[in-house]
């Protein structure tokens, strides 16, 4: 097995690897996923864990888009790549109360400087677990009395469950990250207060409200905030919907309050949670006993038809699974009610959501109806709470709401910083990760001034190349989960891969790190890689009749210093390849008689160095 140095155009096979330069957090999505396939349950763990400090949790919320790029997609269906992560981190006990990926790591040097990041969710988490490890001092100020944001607040128990959040958290603070909660900024410290104790401020509050909706009737009792109806259903707290329930919105929280709503706590137990409780663990050992027989009849109305919602087509499916009404192309216009309580929620024909210019302008005809309901409950947007800013601290706030910031995440007030939705708008969880870490990374240089990243590249020759037998033929798995009469409170409706299905799933991967790797001097342009391929990915081209082509133009100029159309007919001929189509199925090498196409894989490692 030898090794070749030299990689030409690092951003082609960069490109050539899908996933990972999909994924925000640039995760080695299909290394983890081989190592399933082959057996390599640890190895698989560590290459998922070493991007991500919440990889327990993406295994089980990630908005995967790393699977939308995946070129199995163009075959049949994309690997299941984000139920892989849950399959290698469920493999790992969760009460073993330290994260493998850090067990062995001496605590760092002490830098003498201390950071105060103001919210608990996955940014600002984040971030603290870079920065700890680093050697700064970090103070966490959360105003919600658990960590975790909207992992916990905003994520029903039954996609999420809360001891997969305790143990992400539980391993950030054992590096020695300190958290205060119940500690509301604006009103238990100021920004003046928190930048006078520390060398620098992250604000990662998130977006924590919900948006309103100005319409007739939006008074009446029974109408709740989506936002402020997930937080108390996650925290415990009993409410009561009525039988009937009507939802407006078409988003992922507009789906999570749906399902939130069949479940929801409607008599509870003599230990019952009351609201205010000074222990949260009342609450929950209440809300896990209570009897919950949800609402009855659950109606989702979004403005958008079905291929236009925003919400995940899964999460719509699952939605429909649990026997909630999805009314398609509908808007709220008033809350119906009597003496003062909803009866009903009146809704107009929706004909159009986006102008011409794709800009949000729905349209809407004559035609209307009353949807019987005894609560409705508006998930139409979040927005952010900046109560607790004032002029006198110099952060500027976008048009859209959000915190000014520049390209290093500082925003007008220099030494304060600003990460996740707060200052992005709403944004994926693994871009919350992403964000954390570049939040970490610009603290540490505007602290300490110096980063120095190295970027080792190699091609790695692989001799006797083959794939998995029948790979191609392996259906994506389908993920287990619980009958919809089983699907009561707060039980988890996926269950996982069983190791047959990791397994399986594992060998569906393409290998996109593999490259066929052409040597010139030693092609005779016999054709035989053209024939074989399977997918006629191959194909002999004379360089003299691709004029058209701008794509090879360039490259024929620099190699033969003449334009395609100067070269004679048959002067020049080259094998031209489709990335897309190509399966690595290495016939194409054992073909070619000369030895001139050998089957390559393209190892990268990057070092940085925070001096």
């Amino acid at each position: 097995m030898g090794y070749r140095i030299t990689v030409p155009d690092r951003e082609y096979f960069d490109r050539n690897i899908p996933c990972r330069t999909a994924c925000p957090i640039h995760t080695e999505c299909g290394r983890y996923v081989q190592a399933v396939g082959i057996s390599r349950d640890e190895e698989a763990y560590m290459l998922a864990r070493v991007p991500n400090p919440f990889a327990y949790v993406l295994g089980r919320l990630c908005a995967h888009p790393c699977e939308d790029a995946c070129r199995r997609g163009k075959i049949d269906e994309p690997i299941a790549i984000c139920a892989l992560k849950r399959y290698v981190t469920d493999r790992h006990n969760l009460g073993m109360g330290h994260d493998p990926a850090r067990k062995n790591l001496a605590p760092p040097p002490s830098r003498g400087k201390s950071v105060a990041i103001v919210g608990a969710g996955v940014c600002g988490l984040t971030c603290a677990h870079d920065l700890a490890l680093l050697g700064y001092s970090v103070e966490i100020y959360e105003s919600a009395p658990v960590p975790g944001g909207m992992l916990y607040l905003g994520i029903p128990h039954f996609r999420l469950p809360r001891e997969i959040i305790k143990m992400e958290v539980d391993n950030i603070l054992a590096l020695g990250v300190k958290l205060r909660t119940r500690n509301t900024l604006g009103r238990d410290i100021t920004l003046a207060q928190l930048r006078e104790k520390h060398d620098a401020v992250l604000l990662a509050t998130g977006l924590n409200k919900g948006r309103e909706l100005n319409i007739p009737g939006a008074h009446l009792d029974g109408v709740f905030n989506g936002i402020d109806f997930l937080i108390n259903v996650n925290l415990g707290y009993e409410l009561t919907l009525g039988r009937r329930v009507a939802v407006v919105g078409g988003g992922n929280v507009a789906v999570d309050v749906a399902r939130a709503a069949v479940r929801v706590v409607q008599e509870a137990s003599e230990t019952g949670a009351e609201t205010g409780s000074e222990s949260l663990q009342p609450a929950l050992d209440a809300a896990r006993m209570a009897i919950r027989s949800g609402a009855e009849q659950v109606s989702l109305v979004s403005l958008e038809s079905r291929a236009e919602m925003p919400a995940w087509k899964g999460e719509v499916h699952e939605a429909e699974y649990e026997g909630i009404a999805v009314e398609n192309g509908w808007g709220p216009k008033e809350v119906v009610g009597e003496n003062g309580v909803v009866r009903g929620l009146r809704v107009r024909r929706c004909i159009s959501v986006f102008d011409e210019n794709r800009r949000f302008n729905p349209a809407f005809s004559d035609e209307e109806k009353v949807i019987p309901c005894d609560s409705v409950i508006l998930a139409i947007g979040q927005q952010a709470d900046l109560s607790f800013l004032n002029e006198d601290q110099g952060v500027e706030v976008t048009p859209r709401g959000t915190l000014k910031i520049d390209e290093n995440l500082m925003t007008t007030a220099p030494g304060v910083f600003a990460g996740g939705d707060v200052a992005f708008g709403p944004r994926i969880l693994v871009e919350a990760v992403a964000n954390g870490h570049r939040a970490a990374r610009s603290i540490h240089i505007h602290l300490s001034g110096n980063v120095q990243t190295t970027r080792l590249s190699r091609f790695r020759i692989l001799r006797n190349w083959s794939m998995p037998r029948a790979y191609l033929r392996i259906p994506r798995q389908v993920m287990p989960s619980l009958p919809a009469n089983r699907r009561i409170g707060i039980a988890e409706v996926e269950l996982g891969f069983d190791e047959g299905q990791g397994r399986a799933e594992g060998q569906r991967c393409l290998k996109c790190q593999v490259n066929t790797i052409f040597d010139g001097s030693q092609c005779i342009l016999c054709g035989g890689c053209a024939d074989v391929c399977p997918e006629h990915c191959l194909r002999l081209v004379d360089l003299g009749q691709i004029e058209g082509d701008g794509r090879y133009q360039a490259l024929i100029e620099k190699r033969y210093g003449v334009r395609p159309a100067e070269l004679a007919r048959g002067q020049v001929s080259a094998i031209i390849k489709d990335e897309d189509k190509c399966i690595r199925c290495g016939l194409c090498a054992q073909r070619c008689p000369t030895d001139a196409i050998t089957m390559e894989a393209l190892e990268q490692e990057e070092r940085e160095v925070f001096a």
